[in-house]
């Protein structure tokens, strides 16, 4: 099956900005956003509409990498295994927050939409390898139920067919 590259996630993430600004970010002042350039792997997925996230769920992407520009602003590149619809510019307002990384294994983000009075919330967590160690993944647990998403809600991505040999060249 041919993999479908996407440079925007579904709610227009080609480009955002992630500037430590205190409330919004567990990075400080330290946050060095070069040092998240590269390639990384789609480890967990949470949102608090389990649906969108589930297999065939407009928000289960798979992460290939994240591109960092000279204003700090980010475009990552998703794979997904089929994907149907990519939402218009009238897909309300998305607020994204880098919440934590130690830059050479893992990185976390939370994303929320407000749409027409709705909003719905999604969390992903990267690893520079396909998997990361039990004490980071349930910090990543920890890290949902804190934004108030059920434990029920969060997906370990580590055994699902993220198309690894298209992605890595053949590679399992």
């Amino acid at each position: 099956m041919k993999l479908l590259l996407l440079l925007l996630l579904a709610l227009e993430l080609t480009l955002v900005c992630v500037h430590a600004e205190g409330e919004t970010s567990a990075m400080g002042e330290n946050f060095n956003p070069r040092k998240i350039e590269g390639k990384w792997y789609s480890v967990g997925l949470a949102s608090d509409k389990r649906e969108m996230i589930e297999e065939d769920g407009s928000m289960r992407v798979f992460v290939e990498d994240i591109h960092v520009f000279k204003n700090s602003s980010l475009a990552f590149k998703f794979h997904t295994k089929a994907f149907s619809k990519v939402r218009d510019k009238n897909d309300g307002y998305n607020k994204f927050t880098m919440l934590d990384t130690d830059y050479d294994g893992y990185i976390i983000f939370h994303l929320r939409n407000v749409h027409n009075g709705e909003t719905f919330q999604l969390m992903e967590i990267y690893g520079r390898k396909q998997d990361l160690s039990s004490k980071i993944k349930e910090k990543f647990v920890e890290l949902c139920k804190k934004h108030g998403i059920v434990e029920e809600n969060i997906l370990d991505l580590t055994e699902a067919d993220r198309c690894l040999q298209a992605r890595d060249g053949g590679k399992a």
